[in-house]
């Protein structure tokens, strides 16, 4: 299940910005008009809100740069905490168009996707967000209603933007100078000008109306016959009565227009995805025909086709608490994501650590078929094999790299080598058929596995393992991988976090954020829900891997 965002009618979106008395001890009272002054995101919530105003500069915390808004925002008798409070939040970043900035020059930083600047306003459990346009926007013009992100139920705060003349407005009557001028002081000192905007107050309602759409996971099953009666280990009880399974996979699903996981943010165009995961999707038919004209084999093979994976290995994860076949009869899951680009001979393959046996037969059938593979021996990454590594599954996952074209638009069917999937779709037909034939089955194997949630970068190493399948407020995770931060701290599967050092956490985009505000090395408490109460935790992070 997806969940769909779209905006309530207008009678249940409605705000006012209310300021100090005025001369006739009246507070001033400005309606904003739904569309023309303001506009709900579907990044935040539904419901009534009353909060207090803060000026939060950029919105930003960024401590490698010496660089936070919220700093000064934390003395809640001065009414200057963000705690409780709608802020209000410049979009972009300090000296944007500056080639020295440490904002990464004149490129956007991460720091200026308006999804860290949710998340961020979240950890210092901001009551509300208010973006404006920095002086730069070409033009006073209001955002798509989709373009912070589509959002989910774990975020429950509203976040609005105003026209900026109208919080300009409120800021000038507060702090004494206009956006004009507090914007150019930050950018020419690197220094933030957050403060309360005294006696202003900004209330109303919003409403997001959150739809589920059903997903289907497609499947096709190849039954297995079992193993012949002369078989000795069979003649023993050594085999199971039934024949295990083989699970070959690969997602269909894409952005369609694009969207908050869109790399090319607010184009409104077709995501084509013919590499991710066209080519992974006719991949898995094609393997299914070749097999299908062999066997059966001893093994049951199930093909799948999964949904949801863009929106959070979706699909899979449904699977793996709803299997079709037990889990525990389930030898090896191989997936298919991104298997359209091979470049030369060179194709990477994921998961070779996971299950005894699988390294060798990885080399024996790449050597056969000619590649060169690069071996991964974790079995945690973005893509559907997680799920079934999560679950003690040994998995394969294969892939032949990532480019530019990824998340966008141009990712499209003329820039596909054909002649390489065809190479591929043969290695994968060999790898599936040993796995369906091999007398001896996949041991799984606990790897020390690489990060996974949020990608590398410049954020520590953690080691949870998400579980994308359970709702609630805070970061679900179903275990920690072997050797990790996580795993020596004490976190176990089941376990929710909701707070990481000084910051609270409502989902993966939280945590990923409030991470990358910590350094390898650093002891950070993490609290946890387990069990219906809350245990704290003290992680110390590894460095970037």
């Amino acid at each position: 299940m997806t969940l769909d965002a779209k905006l309530g009618p207008a009678d249940a979106n409605t705000a006012e910005l209310v300021g100090p008395p005025g001369e006739d001890g009246a507070p001033r009272t400005i309606p904003l008009s739904l569309g023309k002054d303001f506009t709900p995101l579907a990044a935040g919530g539904s419901g009534r809100f009353d909060l207090p105003l803060v000026f939060a500069g950029y919105g930003i915390t960024a401590p490698a740069e010496h660089y936070d808004d919220y700093a000064s925002l934390t003395a809640a008798e001065k009414g200057g905490s963000a705690k409780g409070a709608g802020v209000v939040v410049l979009r972009q970043e300090p000296q944007k168009d500056n080639p020295h900035s440490v904002f990464d020059g004149n490129q956007a930083s991460q720091y200026a996707a308006l999804a860290r600047k949710v998340a961020n306003a979240s950890e210092h459990e901001a009551g509300g967000i208010i973006f404006c346009n920095d002086a730069d926007a070409d033009g006073d013009t209001l955002m798509a209603f989709t373009r912070a992100g589509d959002g989910s139920e774990n975020r429950t705060m509203p976040i609005l933007q105003i026209r900026r003349s109208l919080v300009d407005d409120v800021v000038k009557a507060s702090l004494g100078r206009n956006l004009d001028a507090i914007q150019k002081g930050i950018d020419d000192s690197l220094e933030p000008q957050s403060g309360p905007l005294v006696g202003w107050r900004i209330r109303g309602q919003t409403a997001v109306e959150r739809t589920e759409t059903e997903g289907r996971n497609v499947m096709a099953i190849l039954p297995g016959v079992g193993w012949p009666k002369g078989d000795a280990d069979a003649a023993a009880g050594k085999r199971p009565p039934e024949p295990e399974t083989v699970v070959l996979g690969a997602h269909y699903d894409h952005l369609g227009y694009g969207g908050a996981n869109s790399a090319a943010p607010g184009e409104h165009a077709v995501h084509h995805g013919a590499d991710d995961n066209a080519s992974g999707t006719a991949l898995l038919v094609e393997v299914a025909r070749m097999l299908k004209q062999e066997g059966p084999f001893p093994r049951t093979i199930l093909f799948v086709a999964f949904s949801g994976e863009e929106r959070g290995l979706l699909g899979s994860a449904h699977y793996a608490a709803n299997a079709a076949v037990p889990l525990a009869d389930t030898a090896a899951m191989v997936n298919l994501d991104m298997v359209g680009r091979l470049d030369g001979n060179k194709i990477v393959v994921h998961g070779t650590g996971t299950g005894t046996g699988l390294d060798a037969l990885v080399d024996r059938f790449v050597a056969a078929r000619g590649f060169e593979a690069a071996k991964e021996p974790g079995g945690f990454g973005p893509s559907d094999h997680s799920s079934f590594y999560a679950r003690k599954i040994p998995v394969l996952h294969l892939f032949t790299g990532s480019h530019t074209d990824y998340h966008r638009p141009t990712d499209t069917a003329d820039k596909i080598n054909y002649d390489g999937m065809v190479r591929i779709t043969r290695l994968v037909a060999d790898i599936v058929r040993d796995l369906a034939t091999a007398p001896e089955r996949p041991a799984y194997i606990e790897v020390a596995s690489k990060q996974f949630a949020g990608g590398g970068g410049d954020r520590p190493y953690f080691g949870s393992i998400p579980d994308f399948g359970k709702p609630g407020k805070g970061y679900a995770i179903t275990g920690a991988t072997k050797d990790s931060p996580a795993a020596k701290g004490g976190l176990k599967g089941g376990d929710v976090i909701v707070r990481l050092g000084e910051s609270a956490v409502t989902g993966l985009e939280d945590f990923d954020s409030a991470l990358r505000k910590h350094k390898g090395g650093e002891t950070v408490p993490v609290v946890v829900t387990r069990d219906g109460a809350e245990v704290t935790l003290q992680i110390t992070l590894d460095p970037p891997k």
